[in-house]
Parts: structure tokens; C-alpha cells; sequence
């Protein structure tokens, strides 16, 4: 299976690291274009409003010739990127910021169709857990490493590191051939507005908004919420224990899923243990329930996708990637939501054991949005 997926895998490890890389060079692009964090940090705002109008809108679509959409979609993300490495002005930076967006919002579900449609039923859930598991390998490590490169060197060579991996996957498409690669079911545009609005699809999609929210929301503020818990001198090991929980979780969650015969069920087990390792955080007992609850933490807000894109395509057989593509949306606009949320709370002084109660709410209301959503497949 990974001999048939890994070009789709690296594909994702470039749009993970692209996605997060940037806010911590933020200082630096802005130095060097001569403008403000705040105004640089607009192209990560259009990276994600173009990823979020870009999947649902043309990722259906672009199934029909899947080979050919995916290497086109990879040629306009590294092309975007080349011209962000070279960029001189900040608005020819959040221009190919926007590009390098909607590029990635047709590639990301793309890949997962096609990935879910070139194996078995049986191995479905181990496909999506593969493709996701490279943009959490892109989060987790690569991250780093860009910002390592970018200290090391400058931020112009981590725009260099993102196109390299970019032209690793199109190297891989380019050798699998077209006749490798399985197209996906193209519906009509009234189809696919129909599967936007279908009641299971809207409910599973409200439950990744809300996981994305809590997960993701909290850990942009993971140093404030250290601090709060006393555990500000293991920042860096912490973080990185977060990280490997991550990757882990969005690897493996594929074999439970596949076990399990239905996911739906899998991700309520999920948002009931995310809400409980929350807790576990905002009650502090100890070190070592505090750096347990960290790592499960990690480990099932990354497991949390693959599953949920494992219902959009069992429900949807016939438009499954616009369904996985607005799923992905969701989840960015989770994170959107909890970032915004999380920096008024702790403007007013929310940081620890606080900042983990508040991020548990969206995971009750995740979980009971499920509880209905595996009603409505009875």
C-alpha cells in the first residue's frame, strides 16, 4: 500500500509545513519586506481562507482527471512558493500566500479520495490515516526543522526546503503514471451543493469544527497554558511530546478504524477521551497525569480526522471528495476559531488549568454532536 501512497504522503508533508511554518517566522519576513508582523501575518490568514473556498469548490471536480489535477495543483503550490521565497514586497507575499492556499484546499482531499479509492474497503481507514498522518509529520516535524533552517540561514531557504518536498511528490505522481492512479466520481455542480447540505454531512462536519476548536485552538496557546499548570521549564520536551502524540495518532488511527468497522463510533470514543485528557489538565494532580494527558491529547485531536473522512466517503460514495474536502475546511476554520477565542481569554488572564476547562466545552458539545450523528446512521 505505501508503495502505491507515499507520493501523496510527502505531498501532504509539504502542505503541513507550509500551513504552520510561517507564524514562527513572522518577525523575520517582516523585517526583511519592511512591514509588521501583523501585516505579514495576513498571508496566513489568505492561505487559510483560500484552502477553506478553494477544496469544497474544486476538489470535486478535479477527481475526473485525478493524475493530471494533482500534478497541477502541486505545479501552482510550489510555483506559489518559489515566488513567496523570492518575494520583495509583503503584497506579492500574501498574493502567493493566497495561491499557495487554494492550491493546497484542491490537493489535500484530492490525495485522501484517491488515496481511499486505490485500495480495498478493508484498508480504507489505514489510506486516510496515511495521508493525514503526512500533514501531521509536516506539523510536527518539519515545522521545526523550517524554523531551524530559517535561523540557520534565512527564511527565504524554508521556502526552498517547502518546494523541494513539493517537487518530491510530483516526482513520485509523474512515476506512478496516469494508469496508477484511480479518478474519482465527478458529480454535477448541484450534486455537489447537495452533499454540502446533507443533514450527516453537516453534523459530521459541526464535530471536526469543534474538535479543531479545542485541539488546535489550545495549542496555539500551549506556553500560556504551561505556565498556568508550573510546568514553564519543560517547554521545549512538552511541546515535543505533544508533537509525537501527533504523529502517532494520525498514523495509526487508520488500523482502529479499519478494526472497527464503524467510524463513527471511533470518533466518539475519541472526543470522550480528548474531553477527558482536557480534564485531567485543568485538575493538575501531577506531573506525570499533566505530561500523559499532553501526549494522548496530541495523540487524539491528530486521530480525530482520519475517521471522520472515513464516514464522508463511506456516506458519500458518489461525491465523497467535496464532502472530505469541506470536512478539511472545517477543521481550519476550528482552528481559526479557537485561535481568535483563545487570544481573548487569555488577555484576560485565562492561562492553565482555566484554559484547559474553557477548551473542554467545544469537545462536550463535539461529542454529543456525535452521539446524534451515530443516531442518524441507525
Amino acid at each position: 500500500m505505501i508503495g502505491r501512497l507515499w507520493p501523496y504522503f510527502v505531498g501532504t508533508v509539504a502542505l503541513g509545513l507550509d500551513a504552520y511554518v510561517i507564524a514562527g517566522m513572522l518577525p523575520k519576513i517582516a523585517s526583511d519586506l519592511g512591514s509588521s508582523s501583523g501585516t505579514v501575518g495576513l498571508g496566513v490568514a489568505a492561505f487559510t481562507a483560500a484552502y477553506a473556498i478553494s477544496g469544497p469548490v474544486l476538489a470535486g471536480v478535479a477527481g475526473r482527471r485525478a493524475a493530471r489535477s494533482l500534478l497541477l495543483a502541486l505545479s501552482l503550490f510550489v510555483a506559489s512558493n518559489i515566488i513567496s521565497a523570492l518575494a520583495t514586497t509583503v503584497a506579492v507575499f500574501i498574493a502567493s500566500r493566497l495561491l499557495a492556499g487554494a492550491a493546497s484546499g484542491v490537493y489535500s482531499p484530492l490525495s485522501s479520495a484517491v488515496a481511499a479509492h486505490s485500495v480495498s474497503a478493508d484498508r480504507r481507514g489505514r489510506a486516510l490515516s496515511l495521508i493525514l498522518a503526512g500533514l501531521a509529520c509536516g506539523t510536527v516535524f518539519g515545522v521545526p526543522l523550517g524554523l531551524m533552517v530559517a535561523d540557520w540561514a534565512s527564511w527565504r531557504w524554508t521556502f526552498g526546503l517547502i518546494v523541494g518536498v513539493g517537487l518530491c511528490a510530483m516526482l513520485g505522481i509523474g512515476l506512478l503514471g496516469r494508469g496508477r492512479i484511480a479518478n474519482v466520481e465527478t458529480p454535477s455542480a448541484g450534486a455537489r451543493f447537495a452533499t454540502l447540505g446533507k443533514g450527516s454531512n453537516v453534523v459530521t462536519m459541526l464535530v471536526t469544527l469543534c474538535t479543531g476548536i479545542a485541539s488546535l485552538g489550545l495549542y496555539t496557546y500551549f506556553i500560556p497554558l504551561l505556565d498556568g499548570l508550573g510546568l514553564s521549564s519543560a517547554r521545549v520536551w512538552l511541546i515535543w511530546v505533544w508533537r509525537i502524540g501527533g504523529a502517532i495518532g494520525a498514523l495509526f488511527v487508520g488500523r482502529v478504524v479499519d478494526a472497527a468497522q464503524r467510524s463513527t463510533v471511533v470518533t466518539a470514543m475519541i472526543t470522550a477521551l480528548l474531553l477527558l485528557s482536557f480534564l485531567m489538565l485543568a485538575w493538575n494532580p501531577s506531573v506525570i497525569v499533566e505530561v500523559m494527558s499532553i501526549l494522548c491529547w496530541g495523540m487524539l485531536g491528530w486521530a480525530s480526522l482520519a475517521p471522520q473522512q472515513h464516514t464522508l466517503m463511506a456516506d458519500n460514495p458518489h461525491d465523497g471528495t467535496t464532502a472530505v474536502a469541506a470536512n478539511a475546511s472545517a477543521n481550519y476554520l476550528g482552528s481559526a476559531i479557537g485561535s481568535m477565542a483563545g487570544a481573548a481569554l487569555v488577555d484576560q488572564g485565562l492561562v492553565g488549568e482555566s484554559l484547559a476547562c474553557v477548551a473542554a466545552l467545544p469537545v462536550i458539545v463535539a461529542f454529543l454532536l456525535q452521539l446524534v450523528r451515530i443516531r442518524m446512521s441507525t
